[in-house]
């Protein structure tokens, strides 16, 4: 059995204990209410009550003794005392699962989170410790919590507790983050924090400001992975008919960067959008560009499209001089249902001088081998950039 299929099957049995465990400690609850109920019963039922065990006992043969009734009450003592324990120990052990996030708090912890993440005498930790589980919990963030966790972020000075802070805003869509985000990342100058700033307002390209923003980044950012994470922003912003448009615009502008364009083609491509006449002319320009680092990015462009269009330009790039330029086309081509590809690829693994463009190859023939037996991708399917 795999790694995954364990690590799946293990993950189905924790829900299965946990949720076993809770419908236990249900179960004695209600029993314990039940039998608080019978003992603080008016005595006259408990007569009656008693009476009618009796008779019904005498009307089977006896079967059943007639017991007193102080005998009654002392063994509804005994198991009031018995659910009682079973219920604390239960509490325990969900306290002790809750605090490790193995099981969601109670109401009651979420409450006692939410005073601690407040408390001005708390400290930062014991703070950030709150906002934890309460995320742990499904805390969708409100705007107190969203404001205070920003001030926490904005006072402290310590990078590693302002970037677990931060991701533990990522996954809020509360609007009130925007504009504050926004202001901590013009002015924030540790890369990290930046990055992890940028992959926050992922969720807010549906606002201009943000998107724009985005755009900014993604053109023009110098570091390398601040600038990734914009592209992969605008790339998969939301399918919006103005923002398709958007999009296509950017990608066919004979005026606009080739990064720009590309960036928009990926974009249209997420989004199953992209034309024939844009693959047309991208191959185009793969085609007769002279530029080494122009025609790679082209050819990573093109991952996972198999336009008979695409063919010729990227068997030519399996000759090209610069290695990342074979590389790329290396990545691209393998996914062509073409047979031929397979020996382009053998030729390349046996004649290249570049290890890295053979270790590539020998990755791609397998996978067309594979492709062969389990049959193409999905139809629109988007490769992963590498």
């Amino acid at each position: 059995m795999s790694r995954n299929a364990l690590l799946l099957l293990g993950g189905l049995l924790l829900v299965a204990i946990f949720g076993f465990q809770a419908s236990q400690i249900s179960t004695l609850k209600r029993e314990l209410a039940s039998v608080k109920t019978e003992i603080s019963a008016p005595s006259g039922e408990q007569k009656t009550k008693s009476s009618d065990t009796n008779q019904s006992a005498s009307s089977k043969g006896g079967a059943i003794a007639s017991r007193p009734i102080a005998q009654d009450g002392a063994g509804l003592q005994a198991r009031l005392a018995n659910l009682e324990r079973s219920v604390s120990e239960f509490d325990r052990i969900h306290k002790i699962l809750s605090d490790r996030g193995m099981m969601p708090p109670t109401e009651e912890k979420m409450a006692e989170l939410r005073q601690k993440l407040f408390d001005p005498n708390a400290t930062d930790e014991e703070r950030l410790n709150a906002l934890r589980q309460m995320r742990r919990g499904g805390d969708q963030l409100s705007d107190d919590t969203i404001v205070q966790s920003l001030a926490m972020l904005q006072s402290s000075t310590n990078n590693n507790f302002r970037r677990e802070l931060l991701q533990h805003l990522q996954g809020s869509s509360n609007p009130a983050i925007k504009q504050p985000l926004m202001s901590m990342l013009d002015s924030e100058t540790d890369q990290g924090m930046r990055e992890q700033l940028v992959n926050s307002l992922r969720r807010f390209t549906d606002d201009p400001a943000v998107e724009k923003k985005m755009w900014d980044l993604a053109l023009n950012e110098p570091n390398t992975r601040v600038r990734d994470q914009a592209r992969e922003a605008v790339a998969r912003g939301p399918n919006t008919p103005e923002r398709i448009d958007s999009l296509n615009a950017r990608a066919s502008s004979p005026d606009a960067s080739l990064d720009e364009r590309l960036i928009a083609f990926r974009g249209l491509r997420l989004a199953k959008s992209h034309t024939p006449e844009l693959v047309n002319e991208f191959a185009s320009m793969a085609a007769n560009t002279s530029d080494p680092v122009a025609k790679a990015k082209l050819f990573k462009s093109f991952n996972g499209l198999t336009d008979p269009v695409l063919l010729s330009p990227l068997v030519n790039g399996l000759q090209d001089g610069d290695p990342i330029v074979r590389q790329n086309a290396v990545d691209s081509l393998s996914e062509f249902p073409d047979p031929r590809v397979a020996d382009w690829l053998t030729h390349l693994i046996q004649n290249d001088t570049d290890p890295t463009v053979k270790r590539e190859a020998h990755t791609a023939l397998e996978r067309i081998q594979r492709l062969s037996r389990t049959g193409p991708p999905a139809p629109g399917a988007v490769a992963t950039s590498k």
